[in-house]
């Protein structure tokens, strides 16, 4: 590994005899590896608007908690077995009137997949990202916020796919996640991310995509068109 002194500094000092100095230098080094890992460290910090685990927290509590009978059936549901269980690229798409639980059904699939996954196993060949989008919450009602959670869930189980970002993140800075080109940013950093051949089997969940009020007609043709 190559070492680079970054300073030194003169600790103590003896004298011996009339004119003799002996001065201790301390040297402080660092990798160059160090800078990538700082780099990388910032650019996820400016990447994310919120983490989704957490807000999958908030929800449930808000909601009274999580109820097993909420969800148990679907996971014995033909339909999502094979969305599970299908090595190939498959949609599922579950629907529903207002108020009839799609929200925590989905939280139940999430707690379902999750020990299987790199959110709880960090030897698991799997990885799950998911975002639930909340009208009333400005920083999570846009297209740009669910990419930028899916891409911080996906690069946190997965660090070296961070290399997409920072691509465009070099030049852009925080900015890069915040403009008026930001979805055209952040899409073609999500597809960057889901053509490397390096990514691990990837679970995708969007809740209440009804509830994205700004961008959400690109949004829905992402979904439908590159599953």
């Amino acid at each position: 590994m190559d070492l680079a002194a970054t300073h030194s500094h003169e600790i103590t000092g003896s004298h011996f005899g009339n004119n003799t100095t002996i001065n201790q230098v301390d040297f402080h080094y660092h990798s160059p590896n160090d800078k990538t890992r700082e780099d990388d460290t910032k650019c996820l910090t400016d990447l994310r608007i919120t983490d989704p685990r957490d807000d999958k927290t908030r929800i449930e509590a808000t909601k009274g908690g999580l109820f097993e009978d909420s969800y148990r059936w679907i996971l014995k549901h033909s339909d999502f077995q094979q969305w599970r269980d299908n090595e190939g690229s498959r949609l599922l798409w579950i629907k529903g009137d207002p108020g009839k639980g799609k929200t925590m059904l989905l939280c139940g699939i999430v707690n379902e997949l999750s020990p299987q996954t790199r959110l709880q196993d960090q030897k698991a060949n799997t990885l799950l990202s998911y975002f639930f989008c909340q009208a009333a919450d400005e920083r999570i009602n846009s297209a740009t916020a669910v990419l930028r959670g899916l891409i911080y869930l996906i690069v946190k189980q997965q660090p070296s796919l961070i290399s997409h970002v920072q691509e465009k993140y070099k030049d852009g800075g925080k900015l890069l996640f915040e403009d008026v080109n930001a979805w055209t940013a952040l899409l073609d950093i999500f597809l960057n991310i889901l053509k490397d051949t390096s990514l691990e089997r990837t679970y995708i969940i969007i809740d209440a995509l009804d509830e994205c009020v700004t961008d959400l007609p690109k949004l829905l043709d992402f979904v439908n068109t590159k599953h």
